[in-house]
């Protein structure tokens, strides 16, 4: 938050008809005294805010009861500011000065700011924070949480984060990124109606990424939100508000700007991305209403010697405010239009399967905000937010498939009978074609009272979400279909049939403050309520969920605050979880491929699986916190202890599958046609085989410190400096009995399948920590900022593993549970899990150091250029991984990129 340079008089002769009502009253001007209309004022914590009228004038009325009151002024283009008024006993009078946002300015803050508007632990990451960054995407904004590692930019592949969490394995980590929230502008970026995948024939892991780019069943794609019409950008990592909801990791919330400000134009550049941005502001009817405009276009390779994979991304939106004094009334709608297209085109040249991609997403986003702030009424404050957003989403792949020739069944429901034979090697095309729609409206109201001398500010609401999707699905032609292995069939599917998810919430809160021997003790107590149910072509109850929130802190002296929290927070899982579609298995009943093309025949059972996801619930985070905070001279400090459970996150396992097919005899074999089978199968076997569903068996234990120290400028070098790290170990593991996949395929004769104990995971620690050097010359309108990251620590190793069988599945489809004795007699060796020993070695990595250096430079305010290199020394060891006995590089490659801004 900015301090920017004001006045305040008291006054108790000329105010004293004000004085009655306890009211707030002020001017915002800029540095040369000229009025600001049009500039946000915040009341906290109230929750109040105003729109200054075309002299710069505003005011609260009835402010007695909010005790410390604060003022947060924001005006686009101006610096942020944030002042303590203290109690009101009368009437207040302000003249608040805002700065413009520019180099020269005494004080520039490039780092993310500990948020103290709530009690939760989040970071503030304003404009100029942003602008210094260089961002390409919404992404690159994020490195300046405090834990972060630095990052080169990259449009080429999805974007997403992990929050208070290190990476594991891919499942863990997808269940984490699905459990982060994305809101903008009051309103959540839903990802849960994204049915952009594919289905994995046995071919490889259930979880395995389709050959297209897609984030379905993991968190939002960040790289599609371009940094340059982001105002500010706040993360919550802690216990957050009974008002956020349908997520367990974190929230990152977004507010794009809104309102009048100068034109510009920004051009960035580097070896991978070409990005061009410009948006403008405009204000009318005495400053009461005003739109603006942003458009950002981008363009993106991995590597410029890449001719095959590229990414282009195109961004469009519109603002538009309307302030409505008679009434207390502020509409704030926002209409955005986004595309992106990720394509890799097929290597004529060197590749023999021809393979290529698509991936397509064109959204279309209304959002609305409706803010009444009533004299006399039940609330003080009303809003209402109704947002609304249709995407289409169109995939391609297309490679050639070589094979056995093999059946080509089309059943749909369960069959014997004849199919035809289809070629060894054949063209194969399919395509994914998805329109997700999401609905989400949330009604709210907030009143401040007092109560036994302690004020209180409630909150309560409802919201609403829905998310939906009826594209054409999943389809390609059945006589060329993908690769299928091991008797598991595959059709297309229609997503017409999808049932639509609806989310419910109620949540109430109060937010208080009394004092304990002269010591203001802080309190936010919540409860939100969230009901989850199907409709449509599938009706039923998902889930039902309280789930409470508590924060406190307590001054216990001027330079220390003590903070806890506890609370639990959910996520339901996405539309591709609950509805994953029906599975085929086609078994083999005869087969007679004779040179005679009219003399073949070939009979096939097909098996449809329609599975069950009644057992499928929300997964859930348990969070708890300690920290201390406070200031002793100007050197700021934030220092918190987490420990955070998620149970139940989503994924997929292979089940197995007892598949019961009938042989049949050859009565005869006539000349020049099929041959006369037996009316009836001659004998029956049982086969093994498997297929993907979808249960709550991921587990995520993270827990650990994040610490950040601000220290004050040294004036004598014009450099302050800012701390901060993180120490995180995460623990994810599977919490279920699960089968191993391998062995059904790789023992097809075999009596029985094994099951193995739950537990199995990987255990991460890592401890870093981040040095920024910010130095300034405000006289020349520069400021160069040089990261100094360290990774002091960062180990993995397998956690849970023990190679004996828990139980045996037979043919028949029984059961039997293993004594640990039984599970390792020498009678049982072929259902072992034998991995190599080197898999069970902790990976110890040494220190790792990066430096990277950020340079922004004003000729005029609003006219200049930037440029950074990071990793500047280009420090890439190599490691040796004692798993694989193979090396790899660490540390981010020597990159660099650069910038021109101009405004008019």
């Amino acid at each position: 938050m900015k301090k920017a340079v004001f006045c305040m008089f008291m006054m108790s002769i000329n105010f004293m008809a004000l004085s009655q009502e306890k009211s707030i009253v002020g001017k915002i001007q800029d540095e040369n005294f000229n009025p600001l209309p049009g500039a946000l004022i915040q009341l906290e914590p109230s929750g109040k805010n105003i729109i200054s009228d075309k002299e710069g004038n505003f005011r609260f009325k009835n402010t007695g009861d909010i005790l410390a009151p604060r003022i947060i002024v924001s005006f686009l283009g101006y610096t942020t500011m944030d002042t303590l008024i203290g109690a009101v006993d009368d009437a207040v009078y302000l003249e608040l000065q805002l700065q413009k946002r520019s180099l020269d300015l005494q004080e520039v803050i490039v780092t993310a700011q500990e948020n103290r508007a709530g009690l939760g632990t989040s970071s503030t990451i304003e404009r100029s924070a942003i602008e210094h960054v260089q961002p390409n995407s919404l992404r690159d904004v994020l490195q300046l949480i405090p834990g972060q590692l630095a990052i080169n930019p990259s449009l080429s592949s999805p974007q997403q984060i992990l929050l208070r969490q290190v990476p594991t394995d891919a499942s863990s980590n997808a269940v984490a990124q699905m459990g982060t929230a994305l809101i903008m502008d009051g309103s959540p970026v839903s990802n849960d109606a994204n049915m952009q995948f594919n289905v994995n024939i046995l071919n490889s892991g259930p979880n395995t990424s389709p050959p297209f780019q897609s984030v379905s069943g993991q968190g939002f794609d960040l790289r599609q939100i371009p940094a340059d019409q982001i105002e500010s950008v706040e993360v919550l990592r802690g216990i957050p508000s009974a008002r956020h909801g349908n997520f367990t990791n974190g929230a990152i919330i977004v507010n794009t700007r809104v309102g009048a400000f100068d034109p510009n134009v920004r051009i960035r550049a580097n070896p991978t991305i070409l990005q061009a941005s410009a948006g403008s502001g405009f204000s009318f009817h005495q400053d009461r209403h005003a739109v603006s405009f942003d458009l950002d276009f981008a363009d993106a390779t991995p590597d410029p010697r890449d001719v095959l994979n590229h990414f282009t991304r195109l961004t469009g939106n519109v603002a538009n405010r309307m302030v409505f004094p008679a009434a207390a009334l502020t509409i704030t709608n926002r209409l955005g239009i986004n595309r992106n297209i990720a394509t890799r085109r097929k290597d004529a040249d060197n590749d023999p399967s021809q393979r290529s991609w698509e991936s397509k997403d064109a959204s279309f986003r209304f959002n609305s905000n409706l803010r009444w702030q009533p004299e006399e009424f039940i609330f003080d404050v009303m809003e209402a937010n109704i947002t609304a957003q249709y995407s289409q989403q169109r995939s391609y792949f297309n490679e050639f498939i070589t094979t056995n020739v093999g059946p080509r069944p089309i059943f749909m429901i369960d069959t014997t009978a004849a199919v035809p034979y289809g070629t060894a090697r054949y063209y194969n095309q399919t395509s994914v074609e998805g329109n997700p729609l999401n609905i989400y409206g949330r009604l709210e109201g907030s009143k401040s009272i007092s109560l036994w001398g302690n004020s209180h500010r409630l909150l309560t609401g409802m919201e609403y979400r829905l998310d939906a999707n009826h594209g054409a699905g999943r389809q390609f032609d059945l006589v060329t279909p993908p690769r299928q292995n091991y008797n598991a069939g595959d059709r297309p599917r229609k997503f017409d049939n999808i049932p639509t998810l609806n989310q419910l919430s109620l949540y109430a809160e109060d937010r208080f403050t009394f004092q304990i021997s002269s010591l203001p003790w802080h309190w936010q107590l919540g409860m939100r309520y969230d009901h989850a149910f199907l409709s449509g072509p599938e009706q039923r109850k998902v889930s039902a969920d309280l789930l409470p929130r508590i924060n406190t802190a307590i001054d216990v002296l001027p330079f220390l605050s003590v903070r806890a929290g506890y609370g639990i927070t959910s996520k339901v899982p996405a539309l591709r979880f609950l509805s994953p579609g029906p599975r085929f298995i086609d078994l083999i009943n005869f087969n007679y491929y004779a040179p005679d093309p009219a003399e073949r025949l070939l009979i096939v059972t097909t098996r449809r699986i329609d599975i069950d996801t009644r057992s499928l619930s929300p997964f859930k985070s348990e969070k708890i916190e300690l920290g201390i905070e406070g200031s002793v001279g100007k050197t700021n400090y934030v220092i918190t202890y987490f420990k955070e459970a998620t149970r139940g996150g989503p994924s997929l396992i292979r089940e197995p599958y007892l598949a019961a097919r009938g042989l049949y005899d050859v009565l005869s074999s006539p000349a020049g046609m099929p041959p006369t089978l037996t009316a009836q199968p001659a004998r029956y076997d049982t086969l093994f085989t498997a297929y993907d569903r979808p249960v709550n068996n991921q587990d995520i234990i993270n827990s650990g410190l994040e610490y950040m120290i601000n220290l004050p400028e040294w004036k004598a070098l014009r450099t302050s400096l800012n701390f901060s790290g993180s120490l995180i170990r995460t623990n994810g593991f599977v919490n279920g009995e699960q089968a191993n996949p391998n062995f059904i395929f790789e023992h097809i004769q075999a009596d029985h399948i094994p099951f193995y104990q739950a537990g199995q995971g990987y255990r991460t620690l890592q401890w870093n920590t981040s040095f920024r050097f910010i130095h300034r010359i405000p006289e020349a309108g520069l400021v160069i900022s040089t990261l100094a990251q360290t990774v002091w620590v960062n180990r993995d190793r397998m956690t849970g593993f023990n190679p004996y069988p828990t139980a045996l599945l037979n043919r028949k489809g029984e059961i039997t549970r293993l004594s640990p004795e039984a599970a390792a007699s020498p009678e049982n060796e072929l259902y072992w899990n034998r991995i190599s020993d080197l898999l069970l070695l902790e990976e110890k990595r040494p220190p790792l150091w990066l430096f990277n250096l950020r340079v922004n430079k004003e000729f005029e305010k609003g006219r200049g250029f930037a440029f950074y290199v990071n990793n500047f020394f280009n420090n890439r060891p190599l490691y040796q991984n004692k798993r694989s006995n193979t090396y790899t590089q660490r540390n981010i490659d020597l990159f660099f990129g650069a910038e021109i801004f101009y405004q008019l």
